[in-house]
């Protein structure tokens, strides 16, 4: 059975679409598990915090079609991506990890989805840009 590790991330309404995606993963997928939340910095952009998770789902489908899948749970919660993806957004699904392939080298330059990968999977990449982290009490 395959399994693939989301990093999840929102800065508009985030607590709102954050759990509206877990709720649909719950639905769409056999078994998944979620890291603890985290509030960051928005990093290269101007915009409120982010607060960013990641999930480990197992029994995917195969890797396009659940690009696919992630890709339309955006949109259905009004991920615009007009002019470039520097800006905030109301959900960004990405797959970090499909298998035992890194898909997504976030995984081990940023604090903000390597700190709730790790809760998941165990991860031994170092971490070249760190940003603060808070964690909140939101339960996914």
């Amino acid at each position: 059975m395959t399994t693939a590790l989301i990093g999840m991330g929102s800065n508009i309404e985030p607590e709102k679409y954050l759990q509206n995606a877990s709720q649909d993963m719950r639905q769409y997928f056999s078994a998944v598990r979620y890291s603890r939340v985290y509030q960051s910095a928005a990093i290269g952009m101007d915009g409120d915090d982010f607060l960013n998770a990641c999930c480990l789902l197992s029994g995917v489908p195969e890797k396009e079609e659940l690009l696919h899948w992630l890709k339309s749970l955006e949109d259905k919660y009004g991920r615009d991506r007009t002019k470039g993806s520097w800006k905030p957004r109301t959900l960004d699904l990405d797959l970090l990890m499909y298998g035992d392939d890194i898909l997504d080298d976030d995984l081990s330059r940023y604090a903000h989805v390597f700190v709730p990968a790790s809760e998941l999977i165990d991860l031994r990449l170092p971490v070249v840009r760190a940003n603060v982290l808070t964690q909140v009490s939101l339960r996914l």
